[in-house]
């Protein structure tokens, strides 16, 4: 049993390296010893060449049959976690304001981890040194590859990285108009909400009267209504009058906004407030329902309905009354799975593609490392005919974490502090950090211990228990600063600052917390 000093010193120790390492690239950026220029050129070492010989020396050794099961549940809770990422910032979108121009950025954000630099380095401190054994260092980055992998898949194949594109189209909106049309939202929400109860109790008293006093069924299918008065109040419940229905078939036209729908005749229903007068209570109560939960802000109904590059988008808008479509030339099926195929093409996913058929193939694993009874013979060094790529990718690869957390601290030194924080979305900005490094954690570690409970990860897996535990407390990736600037057209990522810097301020102080309570169920 591990000591509690040894514990927290434990916790503590890597991410005083990772500390250090941030801050030298941090100061550099700050005394402009190292510009943008330096940085991009940086990153692009560390992107094609030191990360993907990083993850090769690592999995090859390390990814064994026995152990290969364990990718079913690193994917599973990778894509659990962004879910649940997902979840959290729907919530703060929907109960605090943020800019127009990142309301999709919050999803982004809440999706998207930091799976590379910080994780990987913390792993590999954690794993190389008591309590864990020194082999389980390359095991627990090939782990690490598992998360990287969805990632990848799911910020760029799947499209994910085009949310960030969708705030940037059509007009600006001020903060005061957001605000107020967030207010709107609460205040139709609240009135529906007391709408439904005050409906559902007056319904259920009149039924209690209905069975006592009629000897038929006073309603059949739904469908039958008492006849006089009792008619006229449900209808009054729930279906309000023509003026406040087209006051809210009106209000996206006074805010300029555009809603994005899958059935044009049902937007023009909507739009112009026309309803049947002939029609039954519950297509009156399913119409006022319909409207009043629509949100005054753009709504993306499928990330393929406004992809920039491949697909059918198919918007309308008002104009006199009329509806104007327009479409883009459909591509073709071939051009599409060509554009999903050329983004699986990066250095890191090619090699992670390499590396555990390497691993899992004797003979193939027998040509770069050593193995008990290799059926492929040595080199007259006595090495592996191919070890030599194997050394130089772990010469390579030495290189990759300190490049990456020095990038990271010059791209946190390039973040723009706000001056003004009043002005900001604090309640947004505050909880998704505590979403993402307290909450996220506490539901992390019952995740895991549930998923071990019922066999679906091995309680003698120590490292897998550990690095499942410690993904779900990481801040949101830094890669969105970049894809930020480069949707913006100005170069720009004044919202994600203010973001990113509580999180990366308190990860110090949940990332540690998280080890030494992993590391105390564990061991």
């Amino acid at each position: 049993m591990v000591s509690t000093g040894a514990l927290i010193w434990i916790s503590c120790r890597p991410l005083l390296r990772t500390l250090l390492c941030t801050s030298s690239g941090f100061l550099l950026s700050r005394f402009d010893l190292f510009n943008g220029a330096a940085a991009r050129g940086s990153g692009q070492v560390l992107l094609n060449v030191t990360f993907p010989c990083l993850l090769f020396s690592k999995i090859v050794p390390a990814i064994t049959p026995q152990n290969v099961g364990a990718l079913g549940p690193l994917i599973t809770i990778g894509c659990i976690y962004q879910g649940l990422g997902l979840f959290m910032a729907l919530i703060i979108r929907e109960f605090f304001w943020v800019p127009h121009r990142f309301r999709n950025g919050l999803l982004v954000a809440g999706i998207w981890a930091n799976y590379g630099d910080v994780p990987t380095a913390v792993i590999m401190s954690v794993t190389s040194a008591a309590p864990f054994s020194p082999e389980d260092s390359n095991l627990g980055v090939a782990y690490v590859s598992a998360f990287i992998l969805v990632f990848f898949i799911t910020l760029f194949p799947m499209g994910g990285h085009h949310l960030i594109a969708m705030d940037f189209e059509g007009p600006d909106k001020e903060d005061d108009e957001v605000k107020e049309e967030l207010q709107t939202r609460k205040r139709k929400r609240i009135m529906l909400l007391q709408n439904c109860l005050r409906s559902f109790k007056l319904s259920s008293s009149k039924t209690i009267d209905d069975v006592e006093n009629s000897p038929t069924t006073p309603i059949e299918d739904g469908r039958e209504l008492k006849k006089g008065a009792n008619q006229s109040e449900c209808v009054t419940q729930v279906v309000p009058d023509r003026a406040s229905l087209d006051e809210l078939a009106s209000e996206p036209t006074r805010h300029h906004r555009r809603q994005v729908t899958f059935d044009p005749l049902v937007r023009a229903n909507t739009f112009t407030g026309e309803v049947s007068e002939k029609a039954n209570v519950s297509r009156a109560a399913s119409t006022y329902a319909g409207q009043d939960v629509l949100s005054p802000t753009p709504t993306m109904i499928a990330p393929t309905e406004r992809d920039f590059d491949t697909g059918n988008a198919k918007m309308t808008n008002e104009k006199d009354g009329e509806l104007v479509s327009s479409s883009r030339n459909p591509t073709s099926p071939s051009r599409r799975a060509w554009n999903v195929f050329r983004s699986l093409i990066s250095p890191a996913t090619i090699s992670m593609f390499l590396s555990f058929p390497i691993a899992l193939v004797t003979p193939l694993k027998g040509l770069f490392v050593h193995l008990d009874n290799s059926p492929i013979p040595s080199a007259p060094d006595g090495q592996p005919p191919l070890y030599f790529i194997f050394d130089t990718a772990n010469f390579l690869g030495a290189a990759s974490i300190p490049l990456g957390l020095i990038c990271l601290g010059a791209a946190l030194a390039k973040l723009k502090v706000p001056k003004t924080w009043n002005s900001l979305p604090l309640g947004a900005i505050g909880w998704m950090a505590i979403g993402k490094l307290v909450v996220s954690p506490i539901l992390g570690i019952l995740i895991v211990n549930a998923f071990m409970k019922i066999g679906f990860i091995h309680e003698e897996d120590k490292v897998l228990r550990f690095v499942t535990m410690f993904f779900s407390c990481m801040p949101t990736a830094t890669t969105q600063v970049f894809l930020t600037q480069v949707y913006s057209g100005t170069g720009e990522a004044e919202h994600l600052s203010a973001f990113l810097i509580p999180q990366y301020a308190l990860m110090l102080v949940s990332t540690t917390a998280l080890t030494a309570y992993s590391l105390h169920t564990i061991f």
